[in-house]
């Protein structure tokens, strides 16, 4: 078994335990181990605040904190950071501006010109590209990659073709 003896002198000098290596020991690597986790809070607030701040003036303010207040500066940084991160923020924004576009009625558009234009339309009124197919059997609007008509139940030939534009001959024929 180990035992640590202290050691005292009987001639009154001042050596003992904290100056001994293995104190000097234990304190280098205690201070070691605290200046390696400050630095990685450092660098953690740096991650951090460029995935939550778009300003870069912000970012560099929470991180010469964190680096100049040790141990208190990343927490100020986590009391008063954003709750969440600049990809979830974008994400909601696009989901709230599809569901506000599909409620007015915009998200029906042609993908040439981006006109408006409504379900049962063959061609798009500006420039003529052909949105739908029409069911040879009832002749209701088909969407160009459907291979049958749900209205009916019709199969759509193959060579009906993608959407493309009209040429006025065809157009008034």
């Amino acid at each position: 078994m180990f035992n640590i003896v202290l050691q005292t002198s009987t001639t009154g000098g001042n050596s003992g335990f904290f100056d001994s290596p293995w104190w000097q020991f234990a304190s280098l690597m205690t201070w070691a181990v605290l200046i390696g986790l400050w630095l990685a809070l450092v660098f953690w607030t740096y991650k951090d605040a460029r995935r939550r701040l778009t300003d870069p003036l912000m970012i560099g303010i929470s991180v010469v904190t964190s680096f100049v207040f040790p141990y208190i500066g990343p927490i100020f940084y986590m009391i008063l950071r954003p709750p969440e991160y600049l990809e979830d923020v974008l994400e909601r924004d696009l989901e709230i501006r599809a569901k506000e576009l599909a409620i007015t009625g915009a998200a029906d558009r042609c993908p040439a010109c981006r006109t408006p234009v409504r379900d049962d339309f063959f061609i798009c009124p500006k420039c003529r590209r052909q949105l739908k197919l029409a069911c040879s059997k009832c002749e209701k609007p088909l969407d160009p990659s459907w291979r049958a008509c749900p209205y009916c139940a019709t199969e759509v030939s193959a060579s009906a073709g993608t959407p493309s534009l009209i040429e006025e001959d065809e157009l008034f024929a």
